[in-house]
């Protein structure tokens, strides 16, 4: 196989020859810096519209990555950056790239259609791709800044002009790996809220924030300069009311909202934003070189230089943003679930039961997170020495601000009281009670047993994950109230090989220094399976006889294989079974 130097050995001369037996012109080429730079003359019967200057650049990466194709001359509406004329003649991902075509090959195939579709008016030109094409995605921001919005009503129905408040944390403008992240609190007209942030995007700032003053104003279209302070002057000529100053960062700081219409997805339409930070620089004094009569010198003359503008990014953060992409999961946001157990197993399963957007968690642990525990641990070095419980609520608001979280630092089994009136069964109760289903991943046969009694006693649904030692494989077990096996008649199963035991690994205990009892060893990344697949049965239960639910896969229990009997690793397996009720339980 030709490694990708030899490829390009002679790469620029195959390209120009190619394109001159394919009709084209080829004026210019040249090799710099890694790049190869071929200036072509496409002629009408290319283009449909007359003769096309375009410029091709080759990344040092090309032929396996497609060329870059610029028309200096063209400015078509859409199908072409704005800002600096690169055509769209292929959708963004690079799977629509064939390197056998080259570039008189794309050219060839594309280039008419790309000049069709981009004069035809928006969405209704041939061969489109289903995409739209936002026009604030081609301004250049300021690296790290990023103001969050809702769209669900920052987009819908706003219009004209008003004042803005915005929350602040983060320098202007950020050093490189720092950020600036704003918010738009609220937003008014004619003293009128038209836009207030969710309580949920507030509440994630705290007493933090710098609280600024600004103005907001949507555009009849967008600005068609790549330039901040070009954007600054359409929105104050749009909305001449002067903006308020404030201080930020020991910078002296005023603040625009800009939106206007763009194309959100194909055939829809919405509103794009951006956001300008206008720094008022220090004055500072010169002292003139000439002298007045008398030889004295000219008093100090104040000079002002050049105030500086900072495009920042709109980032949209609203309930809709963080389901778009999992549409599946639409009907979690108003469901309740209680894990009991934030250890390895059950953390990383809380993580992805807020990535999913269940709306209320109730966690309970006993336990602290020691650093030993993150190989394995969903949660981070700043929660060492947190009881895990709270670390993981901590870590639930930080993926998604929505949900609601509730931490409990008890445990269950201990011959104590919860409060001077509650056992830990009553506790238990009250919480099953407020729940929609039951998760119990502690990884302790009594307390399976416990909670899948008291379950049954609530009519909620129970859902248990465990690994086998040495995490050969694992086991993921859903009991609903109506089924006729319980999690009794799932061990008698067991017991009797009609559901096999995962494998196990015959590997020693280890207790690390400081700890009170040995614990097992394995791998984090072979738990995560174990908790994904419990968060697939979990979630397939909650939205059960919904509409576009995530789908059950029919089954109650589920064994994981990650090992053979000898020990050795395979690829992951799971078998699905049904727990029937078993003659020898004595539960029912």
């Amino acid at each position: 196989m030709l490694s990708l130097r030899e490829r390009r050995a002679g790469l620029l001369e195959y390209e120009v020859w190619l394109l001159r037996e394919a009709g084209y012109r080829v004026t210019c080429h040249c090799q710099d810096s890694g790049l190869a730079v071929i200036d072509v003359i496409a002629a009408d019967e290319k283009t449909g519209m007359g003769d096309l200057r375009l410029e091709v650049t080759l990344p040092a990466s090309y032929p396996l990555m497609p060329p870059r194709v610029v028309a200096p001359d063209l400015d078509m509406r859409h199908h072409q950056n704005p800002f600096v004329h690169d055509l769209c003649l292929l959708e963004r991902s690079t799977e629509n790239w064939d390197w056998q075509w080259r570039v008189a090959g794309l050219l060839d195939k594309q280039l008419k259609k790309a000049l069709a579709a981009g004069t035809a008016a928006a969405g209704q030109g041939l061969h489109e791709a289903d995409q739209g094409e936002p026009f604030s995605v081609y301004y250049t921001y300021v690296p790290g800044m990023h103001v969050l919005i809702d769209s669900a009503t920052i987009d819908v129905g706003i219009s004209g002009h008003g004042d803005m408040e915005l929350y602040l944390v983060g320098p202007v403008p950020p050093p490189s790996g720092e950020r600036l992240l704003g918010l738009v609190k609220s937003m008014r007209s004619d003293g009128a809220l038209v836009y207030e942030a969710p309580p949920a995007l507030t509440a994630m700032y705290g007493d933090q924030p710098v609280t600024a003053r600004g103005r907001w104003v949507v555009l009849d279209e967008p600005v068609r300069e790549n330039d901040a302070k070009a954007i600054w002057d359409a929105a104050r000529s749009a909305d001449p009311q002067p903006t308020r100053a404030f201080i930020h960062s020991g910078r002296r700081l005023e603040a625009r909202g800009i939106g206007f219409p763009e194309e959100h997805a194909r055939g829809r339409d919405g509103t794009g934003w951006v956001f300008v930070l206008k720094e008022e620089m220090q004055q500072t004094q010169t002292k003139r070189k000439t002298r007045a009569k008398g030889g004295d010198p000219r008093k100090l003359a104040a000079q002002k230089s050049s105030d500086q503008y900072h495009l920042a990014r709109a980032m949209r953060a609203g309930r809709d943003e963080m389901t778009f992409r999992a549409p599946e999961t639409l009907g979690l946001a108003n469901q309740k679930v209680l894990v009991l157990g934030c250890g390895a197993i059950g953390s990383v399963l809380t993580e992805h039961l807020a990535r999913a957007g269940v709306g209320e968690l109730h966690l309970l642990d006993m336990d602290e997170l020691e650093p030993g525990n993150l190989s394995r641990h969903a949660g981070s070095f700043q929660h060492a020495g947190v009881a895990k419980s709270i670390g993981m609520a901590k870590r639930v608001l930080d993926i998604n601000p929505y949900s609601r979280v509730q931490a409990f630092n008890l445990p269950i089994g201990a011959p104590r009281l919860v409060d001077e009136q509650r056992t830990e069964t009553d506790w238990l109760r009250e919480q099953m009670d407020v729940v929609n289903l039951i998760v119990d991943a502690t990884a302790e046969i009594g307390v399976h047993e416990l909670t899948s009694a008291l379950a049954l006693e609530a009519r909620k649904p129970w859902v248990m994950l465990s690994a086998s030692p040495g995490i050969g494989g694992g086991t993921v077990v859903r009991i609903d109230p109506d089924a006729r096996g319980c999690f009794a008649c799932f061990q008698w199963h067991q017991r009797h090989g009609t559901i096999p035991m995962p494998p196990a690994v015959e590997i020693a205990l280890v207790q690390p220094a400081g700890c009170a009892q040995p614990t097992f060893t394995g791998t984090g990344f072979d738990l995560a399976l174990i908790s994904a697949q419990a968060a697939r049965v979990i979630v397939g239960r909650l939205l059960r006889g919904t509409d576009g639910g995530y789908p059950e896969d029919g089954y109650d229990a589920h064994i994981l294989t990650l090992r053979d009997k000898d020990g050795s690793p395979q690829p992951p397996h799971w078998d699905g079974f049904h727990v029937a009720r078993h003659p020898k339980c004595a539960a029912h």
